[in-house]
């Protein structure tokens, strides 16, 4: 982790993960002469003006082009650089699926590809742009990691850990303007290693990228009530932490996931998934965005209708407890 990275924390939060993801990207290249940055046609919009303008021979903007940005990434990565293409999240995997199966997973190419905006954050621009299914996209491809930061510390430390893992990864960003910080202090981030955020023995929040927050904050309402409850940051949805899951299993009544993104395919069927083989596990609800396509509204607006709001997320678990 870059030290700078604790005195940005604030700035961080109110700008949200655009900003955490190009800072730590000027970061990642100062120190690494192999790092190199994509876009399709997002360098203002991904905060990446400043990439640019200080490794112009480092960075590659493809145009409206996903395809083509997935193909030249993989190239790169083959002749020994390592790229972080980044797209909005509600077009990178869907449309350059094929690419990132054949070009990345397939050949085990060293690229993070960044999903920026993923959920229903791009509210007013509706269904087009709403990032619902790219979890599961990248679940299906062999080879790809797919990793969801809850705040922005995460966002930073989890960006560095791409640069020294072996292999595709998949980031999926949410959280905007006012990220919450959940993590104020340095911490340990490993790939594939889920962090428990909070103790609990009656339930267990399992989330992942912003809503993290949500589900600590239901904890609160929980607990206020006489209800135990964990939370588990689990940033890692592929591969998940099954020895986190053991543990949640053998010591909560019930699991809620929770994540921005449709029922089918993320963090929620991940998980149920692995708990299918297992005797005895505890019921688990998923609270997702809902088999669905979304009504117009701003972000607030959405996750009320969804159900994945604190107070809804506290209402919820304590239904099924």
């Amino acid at each position: 982790m870059n030290k700078a990275a604790l005195d940005k924390l604030q700035d961080w939060s109110a700008a949200g993960h655009r900003t955490v993801q190009a800072d730590t990207l000027m970061m990642l290249a100062a120190e690494h002469p192999e790092v190199v940055a994509l876009s399709a046609d997002l360098t203002p919009t991904a905060r990446l003006v400043p990439f640019k303008d200080t490794y112009p021979d480092r960075f590659f903007d493809v145009g409206i082009a996903e395809q083509n940005l997935i193909d030249f990434s993989a190239g790169l990565a083959l002749e020994g650089l390592r790229p972080f293409a980044v797209g909005l999240a509600a077009m990178v995997p869907m449309r350059p699926a094929e690419q990132m199966r054949a070009a990345i997973g397939y050949m085990k190419a060293n690229v993070t590809v960044i999903g920026l905006e993923a959920g229903v954050r791009f509210g007013p621009l509706g269904n087009t742009h709403y990032a619902m299914d790219d979890i599961a996209v990248v679940r299906a491809i062999p080879n790809f990691t797919v990793i969801a930061p809850s705040d922005p510390l995460s966002t930073h430390k989890a960006l560095y850990a791409c640069m020294e893992h072996e292999g595709p990864v998949y980031m999926r960003l949410t959280g905007g303007p006012g990220y919450p910080v959940l993590y104020p202090d340095d911490f340990d981030f490993q790939i594939g290693k889920a962090i428990e955020y909070r103790s609990g023995s009656d339930v267990a929040f399992v989330a992942c990228g912003s809503l993290v927050a949500d589900a600590a904050a239901a904890a609160e309402i929980l607990e206020s009530k006489g209800i135990s409850t964990r939370v588990v940051d689990m940033h890692t949805i592929k591969p998940l932490d099954t020895e986190m899951l053991d543990t949640v299993f053998a010591e909560n009544r019930l699991v809620v996931t929770v994540e921005e993104h449709s029922p089918f395919g993320g963090l929620g069927g991940a998980v149920a998934e692995y708990k299918a083989g297992l005797a005895g596990a505890p019921k688990q609800v998923i609270a997702s965005l809902g088999d669905k396509f979304q009504r117009l509204g701003d972000h607030k607006f959405l996750m009320k209708e969804n159900g994945l709001t604190a107070p809804d997320l506290a209402a919820l678990a304590e239904a099924n407890l």
